[in-house]
């Protein structure tokens, strides 16, 4: 008999841990399942399926324009007028920049500007505005000339003119403007008899005069 009873008490005590473990269970269940329902986002209800058209939000000033507005506005710098014009009333070119032979020298070298036949006394005219950087009138070899400063690192130089009486350094200059006349030739071009010896520089490095001239037939 008394085995019995401690068996009967060994189930009960097994039930009874048993039906706490389950009350532990449901407890920690329905916990979890009160806190995800109250987090979980609601599912639309069909009132904001796309994003809010704002296209009557105030305009901030960053908005991009419309690309097919042609009044928009150009970025670019412009100016009235930047295209080069003839240093001469003739476009006659005797030589190029190109390596050719120097008859005054007697070699071959590279001539870094471009000549324009013309006679003593022939109008020598500015090719763009700007500003007269320097004017040479009594060079020891007879090479005369005057350099007037552009914009963008532009220079050109007019060699072999008698420059206009009173022009100075830093004087402006517009296009077309008379800065001075051909005169006699002298130092490296003599040979060549009088003509005007134009050049250009771009940041302080000799350039093609007719790459913004473009007057040689290509």
């Amino acid at each position: 008999m008394a085995e019995n009873k401690k068996s009967k008490k060994k189930v009960l005590l097994y039930y009874l841990i048993l039906a706490a473990c389950l009350l532990v269970i449901a407890a920690v269940t329905v916990t979890v399942v009160l806190t995800v329902g109250r987090n979980k986002t609601p599912l639309s209800d069909g009132t904001q399926t796309e994003k809010p058209d704002d296209t009557n939000k105030p305009d901030d000033g960053n908005k991009p324009d419309n690309p097919d507005d042609t009044d928009k506005p150009d970025d670019k710098p412009t100016t009235s007028d930047d295209k080069f014009r003839l240093p001469v009333d003739q476009s006659n070119v005797t030589c190029g920049y190109e390596f050719t032979y120097d008859k005054t020298l007697d070699r071959y070298s590279v001539h870094r500007g471009m000549d324009f036949e013309g006679k003593a006394g022939d109008n020598v005219y500015a090719t763009l505005d700007g500003t007269v950087k320097a004017v040479v009138t009594k060079h020891v070899i007879n090479e005369n000339y005057v350099t007037i400063q552009h914009a963008n690192g532009l220079t050109s130089t007019y060699k072999y003119i008698d420059a206009k009486e009173g022009l100075k350094v830093g004087d402006t200059v517009k296009k077309g403007d008379v800065i001075g006349t051909i005169s006699l030739a002298g130092g490296m071009e003599l040979s060549q008899g009088a003509h005007l010896h134009y050049e250009m520089t771009l940041n302080g490095k000799y350039v093609d005069p007719d790459t913004y001239l473009d007057i040689i037939e290509k």
